[in-house]
């Protein structure tokens, strides 16, 4: 199976990575699935239906000791499995991995003009705390001649004790 083939085919507006930026064959997908692996804390998950891949989640943590509560999440579903409870329970196994690892906060960032899914990370619990202006750029768009930049929106939750102290 060629995994780039399968998954995401073209470039989406969603997404901030490209299909040619994701593993290209079975060989660079499975040290990217070693990486993980070999990683306290990181997890991938995928879904499935036999061989058609319809989504994705991943979790790493921070590398240093100042970060290392917190857990940078990504998720991605194929479109034709929106709105039936696959995001959602991709999302739940997310964060019931970082609850296991004692992870605090899980934080993304989103497409500022996916409004679906920023919507749907609100239901979750989740919190906008920032704006990267121009942070991802699409490139020369062919009728306006100009370069596109998107957004992105800072994301995050916090899932650790509400008894802390917090520095300002």
């Amino acid at each position: 199976m060629n995994w780039d083939e399968t998954f995401w085919q073209k470039p989406n507006s969603f997404y901030a990575r490209q299909p040619g930026e994701r593993a290209r064959d079975n060989r660079e997908m499975r040290a990217i699935i070693d990486g993980y692996a070999n990683s306290p804390g990181w997890v991938m998950l995928n879904a499935w239906s036999g061989v058609t891949p319809l989504g994705e989640a991943v979790l790493r943590t921070g590398q240093l000791e100042r970060t290392a509560h917190i857990g940078m999440i990504g998720i991605g579903v194929r479109q034709s499995h929106w709105s039936r409870g696959l995001g959602r329970s991709l999302m739940g196994a997310l964060e019931d991995h970082a609850e296991a690892f004692s992870l605090e906060r899980l934080e993304f960032t989103v497409l500022a003009q996916n409004r679906r899914a920023r919507d749907f990370y609100k239901r979750l619990g989740y919190v906008e705390e920032g704006r990267k202006r121009r942070s991802v750029r699409f490139g020369l768009d062919p009728v306006e001649g100009k370069v596109r930049f998107a957004d992105e929106i800072l994301m995050a939750k916090w899932i650790g004790p509400r008894n802390c102290i917090d520095t300002e």
